[in-house]
């Protein structure tokens, strides 16, 4: 063979054990942070460098490789505790690991470099520390696994507060009131305090001041306060109040009461409204004039003489375990005597329109002094302040009273009141210019023979001895009034101040409208002449009007004998007479009949009874010129036929309850050319009652 195949050989021999020596050691075995490389040795494969070998063989490596290192199932998480202060101790937990460690060593570390020496589980900081993040690395050993380490988080060193006393609380602990926080003084003196009130624990909402006012939502709650002080290159401390328990509140009424009149000798009672949840108790003081009355403590007190001039009241104090008390005081009463007598009084005098009248007081003790004040309808009468009172012609018709009222220092007050009495309807026989005649007035004749008479009807008419002789012819007119106006001129005038009928006088120097003894109405002038006498008024002459024998007023019968009321209500179309089934109805004027049954279709409220036909009569008439319409309604017969012609008082049916009706009653419609509610039979009547 050459020596230039001989020396490829020995190439190829030497390549031969260099892949085997790297099939050996040059792949490191594996393994976890900080563990070192394990290797098997091949020294005795590798050839001198510069040798040759000639045909060496391959080699062969004959021992089982090592196996890989095993990890942690589950690595722990170091943690520092204690205070991060120059002096203070810091511990270092390990955290859980899995399987659990053999051995744990400790690498302190400031700011990320190594601390010589600190490798214990504890390390006390120095002054080097100071503003450093402080770090512990934590490294777990067991056989058979891989050395893994693990580093904490990071705390800050920091000086410590050397006194940071707790806050305290200060204050009534009660729904409405304020707290406030006590605080000594630390040491050294922190750059800033700041406050969270707590309720339960839970942070109040923008309750971060030095004082708190407690509401309703901390009732039954408990109320602390933590205050947090902060100062450069010193760790933040917060310090908490202990918890202050906060009563339940109490259910109270908003204002109590006392009951009674508060004359000397009367007994109080203090009226305390409800309280609440459950059973409260109740505690009494009667105060005078603000301050506590000695021994008065009892739910009642009886006003003494002491008190008379003097302000009374009550404070109610409720209480109930684990709940707030609360007061509540009463509104003030004046304290007062009381008159022994204080009689009512009367009116004296004719009572008519012209007459003077007068009040009687009586005697009253100890004496008043007495004002007084007269009313008509109950209404006062302005200026009418006298003890005694001329009747004005306008309350002719109307009731009037007398009002005195008894005032005396340290006394009661009381005004009594007299029993009404009937103003007479008269005028007496003479009407000025600018006093209206309403329905009903009249003016009478000195000897009472003749009335000049304002209708309910709204007809004017003059009477002697009940007999109509004259009249305006007014009948349906609506309100009417009669008037002597300023300018001399005698009109009558409908609810709307439209003249009807007037006498034609204006412009006349007329100074009054007299009726004298002999039925002579006259407008009297400045001269003493008359301008105008009622023979200027036509005859009374009305075939449908009730004669002299027939019961009934101003020409017009009672529909109901011998006496009856009507009612009625806004936007009824008529008078109700409640009578008994069968009861007569007779016409109030004469005319033709129109007998009619009807199903009630409209207007009927639902809780009415609408069971039958309404039974009918329509008495249709003509009065001065206007067309009347009577309906009878609700009728049980019928006592006349359809298109008969009737009389004033002649009956034409009787009660009943037919078609929308509660019960047994007669309602009694006026249209006055076609128009409802012009008029109702109380008017034409001049009563509700007869």
């Amino acid at each position: 063979m050459s020596t230039r195949a001989l020396l490829r050989r020995a190439v190829a021999a030497v390549a031969g054990a260099g892949l085997v020596f790297g099939a050996l050691i040059g792949s490191p075995a594996s393994a976890t942070s900080g563990s070192p490389a394990s290797a098997t040795s091949t020294r005795a494969l590798a050839a001198p460098a510069g040798s040759v070998t000639s045909a060496a063989p391959t080699p062969t490596a004959t021992s089982t490789p090592m196996a890989a290192a095993k990890s942690f199932t589950t690595v722990g998480t170091p943690a520092i505790s204690g205070t991060p202060a120059p002096g203070a101790t810091l511990k270092a937990s390990t955290g859980t690991w899995k399987p659990a460690p053999s051995e744990f060593t400790y690498q302190w570390l400031r700011s990320g470099a190594v601390i010589e020496g600190a490798t214990g589980a504890s390390y006390v900081p120095v002054t080097a520390d100071l503003n450093r993040g402080l770090t512990v690395r934590v490294t777990a050993k067991l056989s058979g696994y891989a050395s893994t380490s693990a580093t904490s988080k990071a705390v800050t060193v920091l000086h410590q507060f050397t006194a940071s006393p707790a806050p305290a609380v200060t204050g009534t602990v009660a729904v409405g009131k304020t707290l406030k926080v006590a605080l000594d003084p630390w040491s050294p003196t922190p750059d800033t305090l700041t406050y969270q009130w707590y309720r339960g624990s839970s942070a109040i909402s923008g309750a971060t001041g030095t004082s708190y006012k407690l509401v309703a939502a901390d009732a039954g709650k408990s109320i602390s306060v933590r205050v947090t002080g902060a100062k450069k290159n010193y760790q933040s401390v917060t310090r908490s109040s202990a918890a202050q328990a906060v009563p339940k509140q109490l259910t109270v009424p908003s204002t109590v009461a006392i009951s009674g009149t508060p004359a000397v000798g009367n007994t109080l009672t203090a009226s305390p409204g409800t309280w609440g949840p459950g059973t409260v108790t109740l505690k009494y003081k009667w105060l005078r004039d603000g301050v506590t009355i000695s021994k008065a403590t009892s739910k009642t007190y009886k006003v003494v003489d002491a008190d008379a001039g003097h302000k009374l009241s009550v404070k109610i104090t409720g209480s109930r375990e684990g709940y707030t008390s609360v007061s509540r005081t009463s509104a003030e009463v004046d304290a007062k005597w009381e008159f022994t007598a204080s009689p009512t009084p009367s009116v004296s005098g004719t009572v008519a329109a012209g007459k003077t009248l007068k009040a009687v007081t009586g005697t009253w003790s100890p004496k008043p002094k007495l004002t007084y004040q007269w009313r008509v309808d109950g209404t006062a009468v302005s200026g009418a302040t006298a003890s005694t009172w001329e009747v004005p012609a306008w309350a002719a018709g109307r009731k009037v009273t007398v009002s005195v009222k008894g005032t005396k220092a340290d006394y009661f007050t009381v005004t009594r009141t007299s029993a009404s009495r009937a103003i007479s309807w008269s005028l007496g026989d003479t009407l000025r210019p600018g006093v209206p005649m309403r329905a009903g007035t009249y003016l009478e004749s000195p000897n009472g023979k003749y009335r000049f008479t304002v209708q309910g009807d709204g007809n004017v008419v003059l009477s002697k001895s009940g007999t109509l002789l004259r009249a305006t012819k007014t009948t349906g007119t609506p309100s009417a009034k009669l008037v002597l106006q300023e300018d001399g001129d005698l009109a009558v005038y409908d609810g709307a101040t439209k003249p009807i009928w007037h006498s034609g006088t204006a412009g006349y120097a007329v100074v009054a409208l007299t009726l004298d003894n002999s039925g002579q109405l006259r407008l009297v002038e400045v001269d003493g002449l008359a301008g105008w006498t009622h023979k200027k008024l036509p005859a009374y002459d009305d075939s449908t009007a009730a004669k002299g024998s027939v019961p009934g007023a101003y020409g017009w019968a009672y529909p109901i004998r011998p006496s009856a009321k009507m009612t009625t209500y806004a936007g009824h179309g008529g008078d109700d007479f409640a009578q008994k089934t069968g009861t007569p109805v007779y016409a109030m004027r004469g005319g033709k009949v129109d007998v009619q049954e009807l199903w009630i279709t409209s207007g009927c409220p639902s809780w009415a009874p609408n069971n039958t036909k309404q039974k009918q009569v329509v008495v249709t008439t003509t009065i001065d010129g206007k067309k009347f319409q009577l309906t009878y309604a609700h009728l049980s017969k019928f006592s006349v036929k359809d298109g008969q012609t009737v009389k004033a008082g002649q009956k034409i049916g009787e009660v009943g309850s037919t078609g929308c009706s509660t019960g047994p009653h007669l309602h009694l419609g006026i249209k006055v050319d076609g128009v409802a509610q012009l008029l109702y039979p109380r008017d034409v009547l001049g009563s509700a009652s007869y």
